[in-house]
């Protein structure tokens, strides 16, 4: 079963797809994660800003690794996890930047597909019902005010000892949802089937349920279709 949630920056669908896939006993694909590995990469490499030609071909000979071990997503870089230096600031805008090239998201959708091969799979983001998974079972669009996902993020980055300023951090929100919702590659939008969630003044169990209860009638409609094609 593939189980896809998407929403813009800051609206719980990491945490959420991440208490899930630890509910099922599935894999956690934070794509995120991925375009943000990316992103690092080619800073390091000093190609952010190529064109897609040079893309093309330098995206796949990076010394970078999708894998995953203990049901959850791991990246490598020269053989070493990445953790906290894909997930500063600036290396968020680039992300915003590079996930609107055709190289780039060719290159992830097909690693990303080849991580949800033959397992259970809550894979979170901002296309994974409407392209990378457009057959899931289950499809989820996180939402929240922009305010309510500046201030979790602004939270998130404290946590990880990274200062982060409301206001500058609310107007970069902004701007990447319309960026987002405005691009010609993948818009951000809810996929066909998606139910919608407004996580505001939700808590994590609670939207955590509603996901588990999209997944429970997922698994009895699919019970049922194999009963009427047994009988």
């Amino acid at each position: 079963m593939i189980i896809a949630i998407d929403g813009p920056a800051g609206s719980g669908k990491s945490t959420i797809a991440r208490c899930v896939a630890e509910k099922l006993g599935g894999v956690y694909l934070d794509s995120g994660a991925m375009y943000r590995a990316v992103a690092w990469a080619l800073s390091c490499e000093r190609l952010l800003d190529t064109d897609d030609a040079v893309l093309e071909r330098a995206l796949p000979s990076l010394p970078l690794e999708f894998v995953v071990r203990d049901a959850r997503l791991q990246i490598l870089w020269r053989g070493a996890p990445l953790g906290l230096e894909i997930r500063t600031p600036d290396i968020a805008r680039a992300a915003s930047a590079i996930a609107q090239k055709s190289p780039v998201r060719r290159f992830l959708l097909q690693h990303q597909r080849r991580l949800a091969q033959d397992t259970l799979v809550v894979a979170e983001g901002r296309d994974m019902g409407t392209v990378v998974f457009p057959n899931a079972e289950v499809k989820v669009f996180l939402t929240a005010s922009p305010e309510e996902r500046a201030r979790r993020r602004v939270a998130q980055y404290h946590e990880q000892g990274t200062h982060a300023d409301y206001q500058v951090v609310l107007e970069a929100l902004k701007a990447r949802d319309h960026a987002d919702a405005h691009r010609s590659l993948a818009p951000l939008k809810p996929a066909d089937g998606a139910v919608v969630v407004d996580t505001s003044g939700l808590s994590v169990p609670q939207v955590a349920q509603v996901v588990m209860d999209l997944v429970e009638s997922a698994k009895s409609k699919n019970a049922r279709r194999k009963g009427s094609r047994a009988d």
